[in-house]
C-alpha cells in the first residue's frame, strides 16, 4: 500500500505529517481504498466553506448492501469517537492515528470484531484550517455572523441543544466563547446530532477528542453538581486514566473529573452533556489530549523528554483500547444476565 501510495520525500506514518484538512482527505481515501473490507466513510455533509465532514465507519465484517447504506450494524454495540470542534489539528491528529491503529495494525483486529466503530476525524475543518494557516488562537467554525459581515464563527462546542443559553450570555461574535444565536445553528453542530440520532439505541460510549489538555472529563459541563447515578461513569474514567497512565504518566498524570471541575465554570451547549441528557449515553466523555505548551506539563526550566509526543498518543490509544475492552465487558454481562 505504502510503495503505491508515497511520493519519494513523503512520510509514510500519518502521525510525522502536518495535520490539514487535504491530510484528512487524502489519507481516509487511500486507506478506505485499499482496506474496503473493514473501513466505510462517507461525506454527505459540508462547512459553511464547503469542506467535507467525514464520518468513518469500522468494523470487521461490514454488513449488507441495506444495511450499509443506513450504515448500520444491529448486532454490535457501538463506539462514538469525533475530534475537531474546537479547531485545533492534535485532536484530529488522534483521530486519524486511532483509525490508523484500528485498520492498519493486526496486532488490533480484535478491536473491530465486537463492536462497530463510528469516528468523525474533523469536525470543524474550517476552524481548523483558519488557525492552522493564519497562526492565531482559534477555536471556532468560520461563518460569516449575521449581516455585518465583519465577525466570523461560532464555537461549536457550545451550540448544542443542552443548557444552551443558562450560562452567562454571550452577545459578542468576536468572542471565541460565542454560542451562535440559538442552538444547533451550524453545519458541523447539525452534522454530529445526525449521527447521534441514527444510532443512537446502539452506542454505548461517546468520547469528543479535544486539544489543549491532559484529561478524561465526564459530565456535567453546565452545572457543578453530585449525580450518583454517574458514579459507575466516574469509575470508568478512572480506569481508562490508569490506563493511559501506565503507558504515558511520566510525562503528565492524566486525571478523570467532571467537565465543569475541569473548567472551573459552567460549559453550557456541550456536545457530553448532550450524550448523556439527551441520547441517553451512559457513557460520555470529554478527551483532552497533547497540552498546548511544554511549560503546562513541565517547568520551563526543564524540557521533555525526546519522543514525548508519540509517548502521549502511544498512552491515549492505550486508554482507547481500555475503553474497548470495558464495552466488551458490558456486552458478555449482558449475555450472561
Amino acid at each position: 500500500m505504502l510503495k503505491d501510495l508515497l511520493q519519494p520525500d513523503e512520510d509514510p506514518c500519518i502521525e510525522n505529517v502536518s495535520i490539514g484538512a487535504s491530510t484528512v482527505t487524502i489519507f481516509l481515501k487511500a486507506i478506505s481504498e485499499y482496506c474496503e473490507r473493514v473501513i466505510k466513510v462517507y461525506s454527505n455533509s459540508t462547512t459553511y466553506e464547503g469542506r467535507n465532514l467525514y464520518e468513518v465507519v469500522i468494523n470487521s465484517t461490514q454488513p449488507s448492501k441495506s444495511d450499509t447504506e443506513n450504515n448500520q450494524d444491529e448486532n454490535k454495540p457501538v463506539i462514538f469517537l469525533e475530534a475537531g470542534q474546537d479547531g485545533g489539528t492534535e485532536s484530529v491528529e488522534l483521530a486519524l492515528f486511532v483509525i490508523e491503529q484500528l485498520v492498519a495494525c493486526g496486532e488490533n483486529k480484535d478491536m473491530i470484531q465486537k463492536v462497530q466503530w463510528v469516528i468523525l476525524p474533523s469536525t470543524n475543518p474550517d476552524g481548523q484550517e483558519y488557525a492552522r494557516t493564519k497562526r492565531e488562537p482559534w477555536k471556532k467554525n468560520y461563518r460569516l455572523n449575521g449581516k455585518d459581515f465583519i465577525s466570523f464563527g461560532v464555537d461549536i462546542t457550545r451550540n448544542f441543544d443542552d443548557s444552551w443559553g443558562d450560562c452567562p450570555t454571550v452577545k459578542n461574535a468576536f468572542s471565541q466563547d460565542y454560542p451562535g444565536a440559538k442552538a444547533n445553528s451550524e453545519n458541523e453542530t447539525a452534522f454530529i446530532n445526525d449521527v447521534f440520532a441514527r444510532y443512537k439505541s446502539r452506542i454505548n460510549t461517546y468520547v469528543s477528542f479535544r486539544r489543549d489538555g491532559h484529561a478524561i472529563l465526564y459530565p456535567l459541563a453546565s452545572r457543578n453538581i453530585r449525580i450518583t447515578a454517574i458514579d459507575k461513569v466516574t469509575k470508568r474514567a478512572g480506569d481508562i486514566a490508569a490506563k493511559v497512565n501506565q503507558r504515558a504518566g511520566g510525562i503528565q498524570w492524566f486525571v478523570n473529573q467532571s467537565i465543569f471541575a475541569m473548567n472551573g465554570k459552567e460549559h453550557c451547549g456541550h456536545s457530553v452533556d448532550l450524550a448523556y441528557n439527551k441520547y441517553d449515553i451512559t457513557y460520555a466523555f470529554e478527551m483532552r489530549v497533547f497540552p498546548e505548551t511544554d511549560s503546562r506539563i513541565m517547568s520551563n526550566f526543564l524540557t521533555l523528554p525526546k519522543g514525548h509526543k508519540v509517548s502521549l498518543r502511544t498512552g491515549y490509544f492505550s486508554g482507547i483500547r481500555e475503553l474497548y475492552k470495558l464495552v466488551v465487558n458490558d456486552v458478555s454481562t449482558k449475555q450472561k444476565s
